[in-house]
């Protein structure tokens, strides 16, 4: 097996656990201050959040896309709602630098790599954000990316870390304690199926850092 059908097979398998990933990032997301992006991006990012991929396929028949990431999504809603087939996947990862133009597509390309298995270059997005954001301190949802991202990974201290940033912001601390659990006792991560789907992913294929 090659690893084009590996990194195809990744997304394919995991695909309703890291919806519900995403669902949870979307439950807190909308109390953080907004943060730069073009109104385009804002208006994708919101519709990727909730999982709404046949709005995302329609809204972009309507309205020609500007934005990369948005162009991103508008494949991966293709991908998620089988009208488009691997290739998808190659496309989203085009490009990856040239993708970042805000906090916002920052963010929505994290978004895009996590549910297509890339734990390395969502991690790098999340990062991103953070560099382009105008106050990180209030960038919860960069922070939950990275704290996901390491405990996917194994890296437990540097979980621990964004965990601490986050209890501070009350919007993000019920789920900041229980990410502090997991990140104390590794071994319930059995508690997220989604993140031990990620690490079983994450440990048996090979991850991309940005072209």
């Amino acid at each position: 097996m090659t690893n084009e059908h590996v990194r195809f097979g990744t997304w394919k398998w995991g695909c309703n656990l890291l919806l519900l990933l995403m669902v949870a990032i979307a439950s807190s997301c909308s109390s953080d201050t907004p943060i730069q992006g073009t109104d385009e991006e804002h208006e994708y990012d919101e519709l990727q959040l909730e999982g709404n991929w046949e709005k995302i396929i329609e809204k972009s028949r309507g309205t020609q896309v500007t934005s990369l990431a948005c162009q991103k999504v508008v494949r991966l809603a293709e991908l998620r709602l089988g009208r488009a087939g691997k290739d998808a996947v190659y496309e989203c990862l085009a490009n990856s630098h040239e993708v970042l133009t805000s906090p916002t597509a920052a963010l929505m390309m994290s978004d895009v790599y996590l549910q297509i298995g890339m734990v390395n270059m969502a991690q790098r997005a999340a990062f991103e954000s953070l560099s382009k954001a105008p106050d990180v301190k209030i960038n919860g949802r960069a922070y939950r990316r990275l704290t996901e991202t390491a405990i996917i990974t194994g890296q437990y201290e540097v979980a621990l870390k964004y965990i601490s940033l986050l209890e501070e912001i009350r919007t993000h601390r019920k789920w900041a304690h229980d990410m502090r659990r997991i990140a104390e006792h590794p071994e319930r991560i059995v508690e997220q199926p989604a993140y031990l789907q990620l690490r079983n992913t994450y440990e048996k294929t090979e991850d991309q850092f940005f072209m």
